[in-house]
This record gives C-alpha cells, sequence and structure tokens, in this order.
C-alpha cells in the first residue's frame, strides 16, 4: 500500500483486520514532520447504490458528530473521508500500553486497585454518556494506559463498525460476529440489537471480574451457569465470587454491573461512581478507627489503672447520657428538617420554580434520603425532560422502599418512555402484584405489549383493566385498536364507541374509531370521525393525514393533498404526509413537487436513521428523475415505511 490515502496518509502496518474493515498504523505526511496516526477503514460496499449512499452520508454524519466533542481521555477524530469503496477515519494515535496486556499475566489485582480502575473507566464513560453515546466495545484491549501522563484513554468507540456490520448482513448469511474473547463483555440484549448506556456498565463490570480474579475471558466464559437465569433475561449470571478475595460491599456493585436482566443493572454511571467513593469511604474509615485504636491501647499500657478506676461509673454514665442526647439531636431534627424540605419543595413546584424545587429536594435527600424524597424529585424530573435523572431517582426510591407498588408502576411509565419494553413490562409486572386494584398498570403493560406485536396479550391487560375499572376510557381506547390488529373489526368499533360515551371530547377515540372504519371499508364514517377529532383539535396533525388517505381512497386526490398540507403545516416533520403528498404530485404530473416531498421525505428519514424509509424515497426520486425507467411509480397504495 505504497499510495498515501487520502492523498496525505502513509500506511505503515496492519494492526486488526476482520470482515468489516482493518485498523492501520500510519503516519500524517503533512506538517514540518510525520506524526503517527490511526487509520480505520471501514467497508460500506453494497449490491444495492442507494443503501451504499445512505451507509456513507451516516457515518459521515456519526464521524462528524463525535468529532465536535473533546476530552483528553478519548482519541481526536483528526479525519475522515471515503476512498475506494471504504471510509475512513483518522483517529489520534496514543503512545501506551492496553490492559489487555496487563491482564495477560493472569495474576489477581488487590481490591484498592480495582476500585481505582473501576473508578477511572467509568469517568471516561460518564464523559462519553454524556455526550448521547454510547461506546458499544468497551473491553481490556481498547483501554490504553498513556506513555506520556500515565491516564487511562478510551479507544475503538463500535458505532462505526456496527453500521458496516448491518451492511454485510444484509447481504450475506448471519454469522457471530464476536470472537469469544470479545464477547464476554457484551450483554444479552446488545448481541440481540437492543443497545442500552447499562450495556457499557456491563462491560466494565466484566472488567472488573477479569482484575479481580486474574483470569482470562475465555475463562470467564466458562464461569456462566444456565441455571442462574434470572427474570426478564434469558442470559446467566456470572459465577465467579470464589474465584476472588474481595469485600462483600465491591461483589455486590461488580454483581450488579453485570447483571443479565437489564431493569435490575444499574442504569448510570454516576450511581456506580456514587457507589465505589461511598465504599473507598467507609474503607478509609475503617483504616482510621484502627490506627487510632492502636494508638489508644499503646497509651494505655503506660497509664495506671489503678488511678483511673474511680472515673469509670461517671464516665461511662457521661458518655451514655451524650450517646441519647447526641441520638435525638441527629435523628428527630434531621427527620422534621427533611420534612420541611420535602414540603417546601411541593410548594415551589406548584408555583413554577423548579429550580428551587429540585435544590429542596436536593437538602431533603441530604438530610435524611427517603424512597419518597427520590419518588417526588423523580417526578419531577421526568416533568421536565430529565428521563434518566428521573430513572435514576425511581430506581434509588425503589432500593429504599421495594415493596411500594407506585414506585414500580412510574419508573415502568419513564422507561416505557425510554424504549425499555423489558424493564417497563417487568416495572408494571411488580406494580400489579404489590396492588392488584393498580388498573392503569395493566392498561400501560398491555401499551407495551402492543408496542411488541403481542395484540392478544395486550387484550387481556386492557380486559383486566375493565374488570378492576368498568368505566376506564383509556382501557376501551387501546382495546379497540389491538381488537382491530387482530381483525375482530365490530368489537373494535363496539370499544372506540363505548370510549367515546366515557369521554365525549377524546380525539384520539374518535381518531382510532375512524381508523377502524376505514379497515372496514367503511371511508365516509372514518372521515366523520375524522372531522369530529378535527374540530375537537384543530391543531393535531394526525386527523388530516388520515383523513386525506380517506379522502384519497374516495377518489378525492385534491382533497387528499390540501389534508396533508394541513398535517404537514401542523408537523413539518411528518415524513408519510410528505411522502403521500409526493405520490399524488407525482400522478398529477407534477413532478417538481413530488421531487421536493420525496427529497424532504428522504431527509427526515436519514435524520431518523432509518434505513429502508430513505431507500425508499430515493428509488421514487430515481423513477422521477429517468422517465424511461421501466418501473414507473405506482398510483398511491397504503405503504409502511416504518420497518427499517
Amino acid at each position: 500500500m505504497n499510495q498515501l490515502l487520502g492523498g496525505r496518509y502513509q500506511f505503515i502496518r496492519v494492526l486488526k483486520s476482520n470482515a468489516v474493515g482493518q485498523t492501520y498504523l500510519a503516519e500524517d505526511t503533512q506538517g514540518e514532520q510525520p506524526l503517527p496516526c490511526i487509520v480505520k477503514r471501514l467497508q460500506i460496499a453494497s449490491r444495492n447504490p442507494r443503501t451504499q449512499r445512505f451507509v456513507s452520508v451516516l457515518l459521515k454524519k456519526k464521524a462528524e458528530t463525535l468529532s465536535n466533542f473533546t476530552c483528553s481521555q478519548v482519541p481526536k477524530i483528526l479525519d475522515f473521508f471515503e476512498e475506494a469503496a471504504g471510509f475512513y477515519i483518522i483517529e489520534e494515535y496514543i503512545e501506551g500500553r492496553p490492559l489487555s496486556d496487563m491482564f495477560a499475566q493472569g495474576r489477581p489485582w488487590d481490591e484498592a486497585s480495582v476500585i481505582q480502575l473501576l473508578h477511572d473507566i467509568l469517568s471516561i464513560v460518564a464523559i462519553v454518556h454524556s455526550w448521547g453515546v454510547i461506546h458499544r466495545c468497551i473491553e481490556p484491549a481498547h483501554l490504553v494506559r498513556r506513555e506520556s501522563d500515565q491516564q487511562w484513554v478510551l479507544i475503538g468507540f463500535g458505532i462505526f463498525h456496527e453500521i458496516s456490520t448491518q451492511v454485510m448482513r444484509s447481504q450475506t448469511p448471519p454469522s457471530s460476529p464476536l470472537l469469544a474473547e470479545s464477547s464476554v463483555y457484551r450483554p444479552t440484549e446488545q448481541t440481540q440489537g437492543q443497545l442500552q448506556f447499562s450495556s457499557d456498565i456491563y462491560a466494565v463490570g466484566m472488567i472488573g471480574i477479569q482484575a479481580i480474579t486474574g483470569l482470562s475471558s475465555l475463562d470467564l466464559m466458562k464461569l456462566r451457569d444456565s441455571s442462574t437465569a434470572t427474570n426478564g433475561s434469558t442470559s446467566p449470571r456470572l459465577l465467579w465470587r470464589d474465584q476472588a478475595t474481595l469485600s462483600d460491599a465491591l461483589a455486590e456493585i461488580l454483581d450488579r454491573m453485570v447483571c443479565p436482566a437489564v431493569h435490575q443493572r444499574y442504569q448510570l454511571v454516576s450511581d456506580v461512581l456514587n457507589d465505589l467513593q461511598r465504599l473507598r469511604r467507609q474503607e478509609t474509615h475503617h483504616g482510621a478507627i484502627a490506627q487510632l485504636g492502636s494508638e489508644a491501647a499503646e497509651r494505655s499500657s503506660r497509664t495506671s489503672m489503678t488511678s483511673m478506676s474511680w472515673m469509670r461509673p461517671v464516665g461511662l454514665g457521661i458518655i451514655a447520657i451524650l450517646g441519647v442526647g447526641a441520638l435525638m439531636y441527629s435523628q428527630i431534627p434531621q427527620r422534621w428538617l427533611a420534612q420541611r424540605s420535602l414540603q417546601r419543595a411541593a410548594n415551589y413546584q406548584q408555583s413554577g420554580a423548579t429550580d428551587e424545587a429540585l435544590a429542596q429536594y436536593e437538602q431533603a435527600i441530604t438530610l435524611q434520603p427517603s424512597g419518597q424524597a427520590f419518588y417526588e424529585r423523580g417526578l419531577l424530573h421526568q416533568s421536565l425532560g430529565n428521563t434518566q435523572a428521573a430513572l435514576a431517582d425511581l430506581s434509588q426510591a425503589i432500593r429504599l422502599n421495594p415493596n411500594n407498588g407506585t414506585f414500580h408502576y412510574q419508573r415502568g411509565n419513564i422507561r416505557f418512555g425510554l424504549g425499555d419494553s423489558e424493564g417497563a413490562i417487568a416495572d408494571y409486572t411488580t406494580a400489579i402484584q404489590k396492588d392488584p386494584n393498580n388498573s392503569n398498570a395493566y392498561v400501560n403493560r398491555g401499551s407495551v405489549r402492543a408496542d411488541l406485536g403481542d395484540d392478544q396479550g395486550a387484550i387481556a391487560d386492557y380486559t383486566e383493566a375493565l374488570q378492576v375499572d368498568p368505566n376506564l376510557a383509556a382501557a376501551y381506547l387501546n382495546r379497540c385498536l389491538s381488537r382491530s390488529n387482530v381483525g375482530d373489526h365490530q368489537a373494535a368499533i363496539a370499544d372506540c364507541s363505548q370510549a367515546i360515551r366515557l369521554q365525549p371530547n377524546s380525539v384520539f377515540a374518535y381518531q382510532n374509531r375512524g381508523l377502524v372504519r376505514r379497515r372496514i371499508g367503511d371511508t365516509r364514517g372514518a372521515i366523520e370521525d375524522f372531522n369530529i377529532a378535527i374540530r375537537l383539535d384543530p391543531l393535531d396533525a394526525d386527523p388530516y393525514y388520515n383523513r386525506g388517505l380517506a379522502r384519497y381512497e374516495l377518489g378525492d386526490r385534491m382533497g387528499a393533498i390540501a389534508d396533508y398540507t394541513e398535517a404537514i403545516q401542523r408537523n413539518p416533520n411528518h415524513v408519510f404526509a410528505y411522502y403521500d403528498r409526493a405520490r399524488l404530485h407525482a400522478t398529477e404530473d407534477n413532478i417538481t413537487a413530488a421531487l421536493d416531498d420525496f427529497q424532504q421525505a428522504a431527509k427526515l428519514c436519514l435524520d431518523a436513521g432509518r434505513t429502508r424509509c430513505y431507500e425508499d424515497a430515493q428509488y421514487q426520486i430515481s423513477q422521477l428523475q429517468n422517465p424511461d425507467a421501466s418501473n414507473p411509480i405506482p398510483a398511491q397504495e397504503p405503504i409502511n415505511l416504518d420497518q427499517d
């Protein structure tokens, strides 16, 4: 490879190679003297040219985003470009020794060193997560002790590798993407394509276990016991504790970091760091007590016991009185002050002073941590859109009061919003176990199941909710769509109609009934329902879009275009409205307008990372730009752009 890559990077040697790309050591020849750098080449060749263009654009967007972030313990992205069916990323070269070399010696680390290692790695991961980025590939080989300052540097971000792997999978039979040595650091949800921020925490926890045991990654694999699979997870726990000498406190932290069940694992890096810091303080405190004890024993050996004996009864009495007084002073006022802070927080919250409310919650928690304080602060974080902070607070509330069904229910709502379906179902199930009359927990669990395609399970949950509360409109409303999805359209219409009787001003009830009526061919009835939904909420884009579909089915193309336009005015990111309006413009030979709408649809799909949606819009654009194509744009028919 004598030719300069990108006109400036001179190849030196291959560092790593696999099916999706290669990593090289190279030199940047531009500058006063050549500087070493890392070159990553990612394979983006595809039999589908549109897919190749999409992947190229996506890789550039990801590289551009990461290059804007700076951290002294993460290599800088110096350059990126596309050349010869490959995408190249140029990274800063880190001179140092990888953690994998240190582990190769096979010697266990002492507990203090492991705690320091975990703290150092997690401090970097916390910064990466604050960027909204999941590393994906944390393992010993990707942690380098930099020679210049002995700081750990986290290399080997997995987002680019993952994108290229997806392209390869789309063209070749599936194969195992990970070597056994690497797979030990990947939790089950990651291998199943359901990546979480806590997946990185799992990887760091496995590194901690490897350090404290001195075992190789392959030996750690052998410690997995399939009989220990936990609720909500099909993967086994790691039976490692008898392989190491460590405190119970550190063992519990590591176990929670690598818990196979996502919802039982640490969700935030800050939670792990806090627990490690607490463990450090405890060890320092115990060490100080031991030292003071030895000094006191040494002094007492030089003191006459006879001369001190007369002081014992009085001294013990004084100590006892002081002890009771200290207990009363430290416990009763603390509780009272904490309650006062909670009341002040509620008052501030009602008046809209959210910063002051958060400060009062923090004070209450500092004075006396309680499940209620964490719960109420979590709800405030949720209302402000701070979902990760809300999740952390609800998790802490549950740790302090695991039998509170309301805490589980609210955490389930947060997990549902974050896309953690498994964790949401687990929380709703626990909430129902704690309170079988929690009808809302049944409804929300049904909604998660419906989102997962389990409409029969969803119908069962909605029905259970109605057994508890026969007048719960939300249960009828949701069961309406699920029943329609399984083909029971008449029962679905009956449910939506009952929801309307219970809540005559429900926009969703009319929308859902309109959708069902359209499914069974009652297009005019559907339009009537959409008209009512529009009158109830003129600012909602969806009733206009759905009425546009119905109008098209009745042959009213201009009316459909008008409705799609109204939907776009209310929601400029409504990709379906752009796409369907484009197809109607095309059938009306308004090619310029059709191209504009398809291009906007393609942009929205690309921004959302939806491959199939983007490819379909690009295909339509190519058909319009090539009038002689053998496959002209068909007349409008129902489409599904969601299956990416």
